[in-house]
């Protein structure tokens, strides 16, 4: 496919330029702060806290709750993950001292039923997250969301908007320190293809619109998160060539041949 085969984006109302509504994280004054993109970072304004003394396997369920972005995650679901070489009734032991450690280390002194971060719905448990905490997962979950209401709307303000969001939320792979854990994989995967679609079509709609520093910044930020995805190519080259940067489009075109080839695509024939 040729570079200039791009298929505009039809049907968006006019959106101007400058940073999204819901850039950054609004943390301050919240009672509970999460991020679980490019490293975990769990905050409760007023406390420090000692990870030290929290257990391995316990702070892996702290994580594995906290990726959840506040949903309930049945039991056996987290015994799977965290448990899977123990029999079920020494997992779910297991899981009822790791909540209790938990409990005890996000709030000392608490008394029995009364966690307000980490709760048991039925047979599943969270970690609560009110509205005024801030977790990146549930953020960047909503960006999306937003993002797809406005695509069938026709709502571009919005949808950009949104996308800048998202990727503003977006701080890097998921709980890396989890390394290859089996639970974290797919979802680390998910959430990257998902931040790099966001972010080539970002790249599509500021090229639209005439942004061509912001198509380029968009689309190289997609091409860093997958490398193969065709769309931000050919974005990226557009945005470079109408921007008059010749070498910035030499390089990128020959980087774009290179993909190509690794899998097995002829070159395009033409750019523009």
């Amino acid at each position: 496919m040729a570079l200039s085969d791009r298929e505009p984006v039809q049907g968006w109302a006019a959106v101007p330029p400058g940073p999204s509504a819901g850039s950054g994280p609004a943390a301050a004054g919240a009672p509970l702060v999460v991020r679980c993109f490019g490293g975990f970072h769990l905050e409760i304004p007023g406390r420090r806290l000692d990870w030290a003394s929290v257990r391995p396997r316990v702070r892996a369920l702290l994580r594995f709750l906290a990726a959840h972005g506040g949903r309930p995650v049945h039991r056996e679901i987290i015994l799977a993950a965290l448990w899977p070489e123990l029999p079920l009734r020494s997992g779910v032991r297991n899981l009822h001292v790791g909540v209790s450690m938990l409990r005890a280390f996000l709030e000392p002194g608490l008394r029995r039923g009364e966690s307000r971060f980490v709760r048991r719905d039925g047979e599943s448990y969270l970690l609560a997250l009110p509205p005024s905490a801030y977790c990146d997962v549930r953020s960047f979950e909503e960006a999306v969301a937003t993002w797809r209401r406005a695509v069938c709307t026709g709502d571009r303000a919005v949808a950009v908007a949104a996308l800048r969001d998202a990727l503003d939320q977006y701080g890097g792979d998921l709980l890396p320190e989890d390394g290859p854990a089996e639970w974290v994989v797919p979802e680390r995967d998910r959430y990257r293809t998902l931040a790099a679609e966001s972010a080539a079509t970002l790249a599509a709609l500021e090229l639209e619109a005439g942004r061509l520093t912001a198509a380029v910044t968009a689309a190289r930020r997609g091409l860093e998160l997958d490398g193969f995805r065709d769309d931000a190519w050919r974005v990226l080259a557009e945005a470079q060539q109408r921007s008059g940067d010749t070498a910035a489009y030499a390089r990128t075109r020959r980087a774009y041949a290179r993909m190509l080839r690794t899998l097995g695509v002829d070159e395009p024939a033409r750019v523009a």
